[in-house]
């Protein structure tokens, strides 16, 4: 019994330290890099900017630029904070929030937005988590206190106080 035992505690431990491991590294919830190899992993530790969302009634709704995928969106006061995640990491990228100002007519009304990212041409295959701000006071309904924001199929609300 102890010999089987030993044997099976010695193979679990074989294997638990020999699987290959991811590395995470994140900092202040700004930016976040997967990494397979331990020397590439990186972290930005600075605040994500806030950038304004662009209203404009001619913005192509469907150009979203390079690829990403959007985990999740968050709305605090007047600060929309979207959590996304694309490959790179050897140029930088940038996003922006547009909208094309036509709210949906209903109750309460709706606005789609559409995120455009620009990758530069970036072709290295890192897993870049990063959170984007926005401030989405432009965004509001006009003599409406409530406005729901749409981002592909993530759906967030925006209340305000008159």
């Amino acid at each position: 019994m102890y010999i089987k035992f030993t044997g099976v505690f010695f193979l679990s431990a074989v294997l638990f330290f020999s699987c290959h491991k991811k590395q995470i590294s994140q900092t202040n919830t700004s930016s976040v890099v997967v990494s397979t190899e331990k020397s590439e992993t990186k972290a930005t530790a600075a605040q994500p900017e806030v950038k304004n969302a662009i209203v404009n009634a001619e913005t192509d709704m469907t150009n979203t630029g390079s690829m990403y995928n959007v985990d999740s969106i968050k709305v605090t006061n007047d600060t929309l904070s979207v959590f996304v995640n694309y490959s790179g990491g050897c140029k930088e990228h940038s996003f922006e929030l547009y909208s094309n100002g036509m709210y949906a007519k209903s109750l309460p009304p709706q606005l789609s937005l559409c995120l455009r990212h620009t990758g530069n041409g970036d072709a290295c295959r890192k897993l870049i988590m990063q959170e984007l701000k926005f401030n989405i006071n432009n965004l509001k309904y006009p003599g409406k206190n409530t406005v729901v924001l749409k981002l592909g199929d993530k759906k967030a609300t925006y209340a305000t106080t008159k």
